[in-house]
């Protein structure tokens, strides 16, 4: 019985050791994390192709695409606008594909039920040729607004600045297309380029650009694109030689578009970290657009933060 009674023992002492050694102990520490303030955007995809099966006749629109913009740094975006490359002169009627930049094909619209598909900002020239249908007062130069299967002829002269910084300018409200003419008569128009007359074309003074790098070489104006039932909002700026325009919506940073009332931000809602918001695109391309490759363009995202510092 002792025997027995000193295993016992032996056994209890073995077990409790055993449960001893089982027991945890905890403590704990403070961790301090203090993030920079840093405004980052992320873009995917990187790069988009409209080529192969997807390729787009002149006068066409390529299938809509999609990128995805992400706030991925600290600070809230408060703003998200676009630019885009284009061509440094007239690239039509030189018959080289590579005198066009795909840049100036691109249009966005925001990722929403009923949004349009506005140009960030499309270049385009004067004509080199005399269009012998197109009526224009003399001392005007004149070209295209093109969006893929119609375009709006415009005229522009200079004003009291002896250039067209502040000159006159005159848009036709009807497009011209491969069945009709448009509006080719651009002589007497609705005294303001967001009327809604009874006469075929739009016409107002250009204000000149205020912003440092513009002032003196540019001039803009709000404007109204197309018919008086179905028009569009654009900003319209013109060089001070009356020979290249810049149509504009989601470009705040082309001449005049801080002061203008049609050009926008892309983003309307804060942005905050972790957040993101899509952007619907497609390409116009023009009719008179030389068959293969042109040039690679750039579309750039600008993101703007308020800093809290």
């Amino acid at each position: 019985m002792k025997v027995i009674g000193i295993i016992a023992m032996v056994l209890s002492v073995i077990m409790w050791a055993g449960f001893a050694s089982a027991i945890n102990v905890t403590d704990t520490i403070s961790i301090e994390v203090e993030v920079s303030e840093l405004t980052m955007v992320d873009v995917n995809p990187t790069s988009l192709s409209w080529s192969g099966t997807e390729a787009v006749p002149p006068g066409g629109e390529g299938n809509e695409k999609a990128i995805q913009i992400e706030n991925i740094g600290s600070t809230n975006i408060t703003a998200i606008w676009f630019n885009n490359t284009y061509p440094s002169s007239r690239p039509f009627g030189t018959g080289g594909n590579a005198s066009y930049d795909a840049g100036n094909f691109v249009a966005i619209r925001r990722n929403s039920t009923n949004e349009r598909y506005y140009f960030p900002n499309r270049v385009d020239y004067n004509e080199s040729q005399i269009l012998i249908y197109l009526n224009v007062p003399s001392g005007y130069k004149y070209g295209r607004f093109r969006n893929s299967s119609y375009e709006y002829f415009w005229a522009v002269t200079e004003g009291a600045s002896g250039n067209c910084t502040d000159g006159t300018f005159k848009i036709g409200k009807t497009p011209h297309t491969q069945t009709q003419t448009g509006s080719t008569d651009l002589t007497t128009c609705d005294p303001s380029l967001t009327g809604t007359g009874l006469n075929p074309c739009r016409e107002g003074s250009l204000t000149p650009a205020t912003e440092p790098q513009y002032a003196g070489m540019w001039g803009w104006a709000d404007l109204y694109v197309g018919p008086n039932d179905d028009y569009v909002n654009y900003t319209v700026a013109v060089n001070a030689y009356c020979n290249e325009t810049i149509f504009f919506r989601w470009n705040i940073d082309a001449p005049g578009g801080q002061a203008s009332l049609h050009a926008q931000p892309f983003t309307t809602q804060t942005l905050v970290p972790g957040a993101s918001v899509i952007a619907n695109i497609v390409v116009r391309v023009p009719y008179g657009v030389v068959y293969g490759y042109s040039s690679p363009g750039t579309l750039t995202v600008i993101a703007s933060s308020q800093s809290n510092s």
